[in-house]
């Protein structure tokens, strides 16, 4: 039974991530195709692509979307639970139907969603990401404010959030740290959350402090950690990072009240695997019902070889400790705080909360 064809996912109606010389509707490894990145933003929002998606979304395909990475579509498919931006037909928010309805008629869309991905720059070369350090140079930087701007002009009226960021790091981004620090409210009118995606190394009181005009809107975060103890951190999984630190600002953090929701997330593999249930229980620790604890599987993103990925992918059925983290997945994730995308993996899926 192909139970995607009656659920829709709202999200590319919605979403637009801006990235270097793309953009996407979704995460770009849940999503198999992306918007084209050399036109205007909204162009882009509204290009054919654009169009397949959508129709992708609402006629029960989903044949643009990876239901082995969505943690979503995995949820649905295999617990018939639907979460996030998926709905039942019959059971869609009005606010969906009636942006859905506009584009049937053909009407242009402009996001409400919007994730600023169009900077790397970050302090820590985590080998699950990238195989150097990435920091923007004045003329990146340039090109960096100068897509803020477009993104400014073109949708400030209609963004209710703004994501900072997927793909380095808000604090270490001069742009992006720049933007925050500055941030002038009256530009997006209708703006209800700032969510802060972060390794979180920098994000201290005295960083928190000087950018005092976001405090009211950054009502959820995420922060990428992938270890739980300090010598897995420091010299497997985040490289040029200090766990000391790290545990520090993570007790700051959790002074925050604000911060309704905090997601730490912990990239899957040979090197940390062992460390999963540490890593749960030290974050409910901290953060205690505002922890959402999220394991995803390590993706090749072209950055290692792939013999190199081999090794790292325990979950293959060929990998010598593949029976080993079954064990150790299996009892980690069935957990109220805890979400993934290894379902495929769980002895029982009704088991998982």
């Amino acid at each position: 039974m192909n139970i995607k064809k009656n659920y829709i996912c709202v999200s590319p109606f919605v979403n637009l991530e801006v990235h270097d010389n793309s953009n996407h509707m979704c995460c770009p490894s849940w999503l198999l195709k992306s918007l084209p990145g050399d036109v205007s933003l909204k162009e882009s929002f509204n290009s054919d692509i654009a169009t397949e998606i959508r129709e992708s979304v609402t006629d029960g395909s989903f044949i643009n979307c990876d239901s082995n990475e969505c943690p979503y579509l995995q949820k649905l498919e295999n617990d018939g639970i639907p979460e996030g931006p998926l709905f039942h037909k019959n059971n869609i928010p009005k606010k969906y139907l009636d942006i859905i309805e506009n584009f049937k008629k053909g009407k242009k869309l402009s996001p409400e969603y919007v994730q600023f991905s169009m900077d790397q720059s970050c302090n820590l070369s985590c080998p699950s990401c990238r195989v150097e350090l990435i920091i923007a140079n004045s003329s990146k930087i340039k090109e960096v404010n100068l897509k803020i701007e477009e993104i400014e002009t073109q949708f400030s009226e209609s963004i209710r959030v703004l994501y900072i960021t997927g793909s380095g790091d808000p604090f270490v981004s001069v742009a992006f740290r720049n933007f925050l620090r500055n941030f002038n409210p009256i530009k997006y009118p209708n703006l209800e959350r700032i969510h802060l995606h972060t390794n979180a190394t920098r994000w201290n009181r005295e960083m928190w402090e000087s950018m005092s005009n976001i405090h009211p809107y950054v009502k959820t975060c995420e922060i990428s950690i992938d270890a739980g103890t300090k010598e897995t951190y420091e010299t497997k999984t985040r490289i040029g990072g200090n766990w000391d630190t790290l545990i520090d600002n993570l007790k700051f953090i959790s002074t925050i009240d604000t911060l309704k929701i905090i997601k730490t997330s912990f990239v899957v593999q040979k090197s940390n695997y062992k460390e999963m249930i540490i890593f749960r229980d030290m974050m409910v620790d901290i953060f205690g019902n505002r922890a959402h604890v999220y394991f995803g599987k390590i993706l090749n993103w072209g950055h290692m070889t792939e013999s190199k990925y081999i090794e790292e992918k325990v979950w293959d059925t060929s990998h010598p400790e593949y029976d080993n983290f079954i064990k150790i997945l299996n009892d980690t994730v069935p957990h109220k705080n805890t979400r993934h995308n290894m379902y495929e993996f769980i002895y029982d899926y009704k088991s998982i909360i």
